[in-house]
This record gives structure tokens, sequence and C-alpha cells, in this order.
């Protein structure tokens, strides 16, 4: 009984067309899907990586805050919403010096300095690159992809406790920053559930809600998240390093 009335729960916001179930946000205009690996993931793999190098605390807190002040710093509703890595490339040159400069020395800052240089180091035109500006580090190429790998193969596969906090984390980052508003119609699961609780029916029905909902072009729009630039360079420059090592 307890299964089933779970199971009610999770698809009570769901349309059915013929065979199909759509889940809420899918009925949204202008959305499709797209492919988790190919486009989203590329778009993740920042918080792939400070997810596994930090706890689950530091790394929620980490991440929510950076995007909250990237928020208020840049004072723009039409801001894209920045936990997608290649909405950094639609802010211009003033946008992210302006961020750079308002979190100088910021601890926030410095955690993911120390947990993304690796990325940094391996990717030309990476997303996050203004963040480095004057900052000296020193990374052996081997060990960066390493890093890279243990950041890529995490996340592949969409189901798995650590791709959930980190897609869990991302929606809740949008609703945090004010990129995405929840109707009060809609029956939401405890969020916290996936941190707190993992093997919980709660946490299942939060890795349902966020898998079914963030799937829709990652951001809810074809150019957020979906089929994007950095994607293709993302997958095209990591190939490259494979052959290389």
């Amino acid at each position: 009984m307890a299964k089933g009335n779970h199971q009610g729960r999770v698809l009570r916001d769901h349309k059915k067309i013929g065979q199909k179930l759509i889940p809420p946000f899918m009925q949204l205009p202008n959305l499709k899907e797209t492919s988790f690996r190919d486009n989203t993931l590329p778009c993740l793999i920042w918080v792939s990586a400070l997810f596994l190098r930090a706890t689950d605390r530091e790394a929620v807190h980490n991440i929510i805050e950076f995007l909250i002040k990237c928020r208020e710093i840049l004072d723009d509703d039409k801001s894209p919403p920045l936990v997608f890595l290649n909405n950094f490339d639609k802010l211009n040159d003033k946008q992210k010096l302006k961020i750079l400069n308002n979190l100088n020395d910021d601890t926030r800052l410095n955690f993911l300095r120390e947990n993304l240089v690796h990325q940094y180091h391996l990717f030309d035109k990476y997303p996050l690159s203004f963040i480095f500006q004057d900052y000296t580090y020193g990374v052996d190429k081997e060990e960066a992809i390493d890093l890279l790998k243990e950041d890529v193969s995490a996340l592949l596969d969409r189901y798995t406790l650590h791709s959930t906090k980190v897609q869990t984390t991302a929606f809740i980052s949008m609703t945090a920053t004010g990129k995405l508003f929840l109707s009060s119609k809609i029956d939401l699961p405890d969020f916290n559930s996936i941190f707190t609780a993992p093997d919980s029916d709660e946490s299942k029905r939060v890795a349902s809600f966020v898998r079914a909902n963030i799937n829709a072009g990652a951001g809810f729009q074809d150019t957020e998240g979906g089929e994007n630039e950095w994607s293709k360079s993302f997958w095209s420059q990591s190939f490259g390093l494979e052959a290389c090592s």
C-alpha cells in the first residue's frame, strides 16, 4: 500500500498523452528533451567536482551562496541560471570582471578555485576561467586528467546518488536565485531528504521529481543546458585528452 501511495504522489502532477506520462515542467511551452550526457553533464561538471572533493554541506553551501552572490552582483533579472556552466559564456567581460572584483578574497571563490583548477588547466575557453585571473597554481596534467575522469564518471549515470545530489542542487539553486518559480499547486517533495535520508521513500520521490524536470533542457529553455557550444567543446577536448593520456 505504501508503495502505491508513493507512486501516486510522484505521478500526481504528470499529464497523460496516449501511453506517455509528461512531467509538470515538460508541459511548459518551448521545451524539448535533451541528452543528459551529451548536453547537461558538461554544464554540471563543476558541481560534480565540488561534491566529490568536499562534504555535502560544504558543496551545497558554497555552490548556492556563490550563485546567489553572482545574482546580487549582476543585479539583472535577465541573467541566465549560472548553475549551468555554459551560461557563464553568455556574460560579457564587464559582468565577469564585476563578479571577480566583488568576490576577491572571498572564501567561496577560493573554494571554487582550489577544487576546479584541474578543469581550468585542461580546457581551452573554460567558462569559469575568469575566476582564475592572477591565480597562481601548480597542476600536474596527468593528475588533472585523472580528476576529470572522476568528475565525469560520477555523473555519467544520472540515477546514482551522486548525480541526484548534483541535479537536486542545480534545481534548488534556480529557485534560490529567482530563475525558477514553483507553483503552489505542485506537491513538492522534501529536497533535504536526498542528503539526510537517501534511502527513504521521500528521497526516491525527490530523485524522480528532479530527474523528470531538470531533463527539460537543463534549465527549462532550449538555450540553457541544452545543445550548446560549451558541451560540444567539452566532449571534443575530452576525447583529445583521453587520446593523449
